[in-house]
């Protein structure tokens, strides 16, 4: 199957460079990764949240960040990310997005695999990606909320790839939603095992590891790796820090956060491709 997102994910495990994938939240953060991965002459994916897309509206929403992506100097990918609402991401598919992304990790495996395999089939005939997720990471993202993660195994993750046909799998290996408290243990044996295999391997809770961590998972096959709480941050910070200013106007508000955005994304998806910067 011909795909931009799985073209492009095949690149970055190929080069062993993960590519960024960001939960952009609007025109502006969406619009400063474009112009971050473009700096960076790096590949990039934006992912809106099921929570977002609900906001905005599955049509608004492709039409915007396809408008945005027409001027890109390099590839950008749409993709749906955590999804529980089998309408919605149906509903993605039918509109031309690049990717969706099931999360089904909570329910037993074989209810995991069925639901997922379901929406693989609905997509691929439509020339669309899925990726899925095994094993429960933990945190919050979005609408979906997971107090205790359950680690993925090899056979488990290697059994859903198998029984699905997804195009990109997301396997807990330590990583958490959100803010870390301490640091976290990472199963680098398990990325080193899957990084071997046809399938891409997604990273989930990027926000908060280190440098080394993310320039070790990329060596060892990891193609993707999400950052959503890092934006979201700096996006709320710097408009609370801004709107200090009792000159500021809406446009030269949306500049400044668009800017620091920006800055942060490009770094970020820098480290992904192997450069040494401070996050």
């Amino acid at each position: 199957m011909s795909n931009l997102f799985l073209d492009i994910l095949l690149q970055a495990k190929s080069e062993k460079k993960a590519v960024a994938s960001i939960n952009i939240l609007n025109y502006n953060t969406a619009k400063a990764v474009i112009e971050a991965a473009s700096r960076a002459n790096r590949n990039v994916i934006l992912q809106p949240s099921t929570g977002t897309v609900k906001r905005y509206g599955v049509k608004p929403m492709f039409r915007m960040l396809d408008g945005l992506r027409q001027d890109a100097k390099t590839k950008v990918a749409i993709h749906l990310d955590h999804c529980m609402d089998e309408e919605i991401a149906k509903a993605c598919v039918d509109a031309g997005w690049d990717a969706v992304m099931m999360d089904f990790s909570s329910l037993p495996m074989e209810e995991n695999i069925r639901k997922t395999k379901q929406m693989v089939e609905y997509a691929h005939t439509r020339g669309v990606a899925v990726e899925g997720e095994v094993g429960v990471i933990s945190g919050v993202e979005d609408e979906i909320s997971h107090e205790n993660a359950h680690p993925a195994t090899y056979e488990d993750t290697m059994d859903f790839i198998e029984n699905t046909g997804v195009d990109a799998i997301a396997p807990s290996i330590g990583t958490a939603h959100g803010v870390y408290k301490g640091v976290p243990v990472l199963n680098y044996e398990l990325v080193e095992r899957l990084g071997k295999e046809n399938t891409p391997l997604v990273i989930h809770g990027g926000t908060g590891l280190s440098v080394d961590a993310f320039h070790k998972l990329a060596q060892l096959g990891a193609a993707k790796i999400n950052i959503s709480t890092a934006l979201k941050k700096v996006y709320l910070s710097e408009t609370k820090r801004l709107l200090e200013d009792p000159k500021i106007n809406p446009i030269k508000l949306d500049e400044g956060v668009e800017k620091a955005a920006g800055k942060l994304i490009e770094r970020h998806i820098r480290v992904f491709a192997g450069e040494t910067l401070e996050l």
